[in-house]
Formats: C-alpha cells, sequence, structure tokens
C-alpha cells in the first residue's frame, strides 16, 4: 500500500489519521487527547523525538510527517510497539519506518533517553473517576493518582529531553502541581474544547472538555 499523504494537520485531521490505525486487542486507541498532541509537533524537523507510551502509534506518525530525524516510540507493551511499527510502514513508508526505533520499557526508564522533544499523552484520570471507566480498560488509565498528575511527574522526574509537550485535561492542576526542579514553568501550546469519555463527567460536568498541551522545556 501507497504511503499516505499528509498535509498539515489540526487536531481533527489527525483524529481521521487515528482511525485507519490499527489497533491490537488491550492496546491504548489514539484518543482525542493525541490527536491534539499530533497537530503541535509541527517544529519537530531534524529533531529526535520520543514517543512515550506510543500506543498504535499516532504520535510517531505525526512526528516522522513533520520531518523528525528519528523517533523512539516507548511502550511496555510489546503488542503496542508492533502495531506502531505496522502503522508508521503503512501510513509513512519504508522511509519513515527507517527513521523508528523500538524499545520495550516504562516511564522509569526514560532517563537512558537523550532527545530534544519527549511526547506524551499520559494517564490523567484522578483515582476518583476511574470506576466510570470500562474494567478491561481501566489498567490502561491507572496512574493518574488523586490529582491525575502523576504519571506526568514520573515522566518529568525521568525524562531527560530538552522538550516535554504532555496533553492534560484543563481541569487539571498543571501549572499550580507541576512545578519541578529542572524544568521552567510550563506555557500551554494549544487548547480546545475535545469530547472525553463519561468518566470525566464528576469533574468536566459533561461530555466536552478544554483540553490543553503543555511545553516543559528542561533548565
Amino acid at each position: 500500500m501507497a504511503p499516505m499523504t499528509l498535509s498539515m494537520l489540526d487536531w481533527q485531521g489527525w483524529r481521521d489519521v487515528a482511525t485507519t490505525l490499527s489497533v491490537a486487542p488491550g492496546v491504548h486507541e489514539p484518543s482525542a487527547f493525541s490527536a491534539l498532541l499530533a497537530s503541535t509537533l509541527s517544529d519537530v524537523e531534524g529533531k529526535t523525538v520520543v514517543d512515550a507510551g506510543s500506543g498504535a502509534g499516532l504520535i510517531a506518525i505525526a512526528a516522522l510527517r513533520y520531518g523528525a530525524r528519528h523517533v523512539v516510540a516507548v511502550d511496555s507493551d510489546a503488542a503496542a510497539l508492533a502495531v506502531t511499527a505496522e502503522n508508521v510502514e503503512r501510513v509513512g513508508g519504508p522511509e519513515a519506518r527507517a527513521r523508528l526505533s523500538l524499545w520495550q520499557a516504562d516511564f522509569a526508564e526514560l532517563g537512558l533517553l537523550r532527545a530534544d522533544v519527549l511526547a506524551v499523552n499520559p494517564p490523567q484520570r484522578p483515582t476518583a473517576v476511574l470506576g466510570g471507566v470500562e474494567p478491561g480498560q481501566r489498567h490502561l488509565h491507572v496512574g493518574g493518582g488523586d490529582d491525575g498528575l502523576q504519571t506526568i511527574r514520573l515522566v518529568l522526574r525521568h525524562a531527560r529531553s530538552s522538550e516535554v509537550r504532555t496533553t492534560a485535561a484543563d481541569v487539571l492542576p498543571v501549572t499550580a502541581a507541576l512545578a519541578l526542579d529542572g524544568w521552567l514553568p510550563p506555557e500551554r501550546l494549544a487548547r480546545t474544547t475535545l469530547p472525553v469519555h463519561p468518566a470525566w463527567e464528576p469533574l468536566t460536568g459533561g461530555r466536552e472538555a478544554l483540553v490543553d498541551v503543555w511545553s516543559f522545556l528542561a533548565t
């Protein structure tokens, strides 16, 4: 199959790409949050990018499409890495696949990688709302902790990238709770209203919510 032709896309465009990707059982399907993150990667030409928690590979595909020199897809699930590789080659072709590396690891091992940009759409549903997640999917969303930010803290503690870009639902206290040594105060790169899973409703009051992409620059 010939590679897809992908122009500069907004989050809806990347969401459309996501619907074409293969997803193995138990692998996180690309969400609207991931699509928003993908839409912010148009400045990664020539850079090394880590797709942390690659799932089906949407972020890797976006980074490669926008000219990343090298992308490392990191996931603790071997099945996720397999579908990432499959989707990258199907969407981007052999040339894109040649710029992709795969690493089975968890976020605590990110310190072993040096990169220009680390992009992550982390588990961020606070513990109090996890009961609203389907039992078969709950393992994919555990880790946000009481305020939803625990996985982002984990990434920031271990990342050795010049920049970390992360999604975060706007109801989460990012600027108040994520002042960590080694990182400048976060800058908001994007904010838009996205559809959200029903589990979010106790916090958002509905099936749509503001979602941000934040950039943390290393000091």
